[in-house]
């Protein structure tokens, strides 16, 4: 048994090493964000934008915020994904104010499928 520990040592310090080597040859850094292709016509990126949206605008009316602050969801203007305990969408969308002003914002959803979860983490105004 105790030979075999050793040997067990060595398999699992190799997997880890192709695993670090097949990250670096597709530019992916292991647990780091990964750009979302196509993001106009995947629809579930499009849902959580919408999901973040809603989620927004249910927090700013629970906080008695004026409905001038509400916003409608247009689309998803980019995405990246990242592998944590679930997937975390960072979101970059596009809405509109109550006077119909296009503004962009950066949200970040981290979505569960084994709970059924989505949990909307931030959503700020966009820096650019």
């Amino acid at each position: 048994m105790a030979a075999r520990i050793p040997l067990i040592l060595l398999l699992l310090l190799a997997a880890t090493a192709l695993s670090a080597l097949s990250a670096l040859e597709t530019d992916q850094i292991v647990g780091g964000r990964t750009d979302i292709k196509n993001v106009g016509s995947n629809k579930l990126v499009q849902s959580l934008g919408k999901f973040a949206v809603e989620n927004y605008n249910r927090n700013q009316e629970k906080n008695k915020a004026p409905p001038t602050t509400l916003l409608s969801f247009t689309h998803v203007v980019a995405a990246q994904s990242q592998v944590v305990a679930g997937t975390k969408y960072y979101l970059k969308i596009a809405a509109e104010d109550s006077h119909h002003a296009r503004k962009v914002f950066d949200a970040v959803v981290v979505v569960k499928p084994w709970l059924k979860s989505k949990e909307l983490i931030s959503f700020t105004p966009s820096a650019h």
